[in-house]
């Protein structure tokens, strides 16, 4: 096993340890430009959390490829 995936392993152990986990699916349509992603987190009171941090690593991925990223969060009350 290579370094990168040894270091997500870890990762991952640590964080099932704490007592966080869940589900993704990811619809693409590659020729549209379109991804949706649908995740399910336990506990539940952390998926808002897990849902902005996410969205900060996507739109700084996106940035580092030049792409221009704008964000809107629909927060619920």
């Amino acid at each position: 096993m290579n370094s990168f995936q040894q270091q997500v392993e870890q990762a991952r152990q640590q964080v099932a340890q704490a007592g966080f986990a869940g589900t993704a699916v990811i619809d693409v349509h590659p020729s549209d430009g379109f991804l949706r992603l649908r995740v399910k987190v336990d506990p539940t009171e952390k998926l808002m959390e897990f849902m902005t941090n996410y969205v900060d690593i996507v739109a700084m991925t996106l940035a580092m490829m030049n792409i221009q990223v704008k964000v809107h969060i629909t927060k619920d009350l």
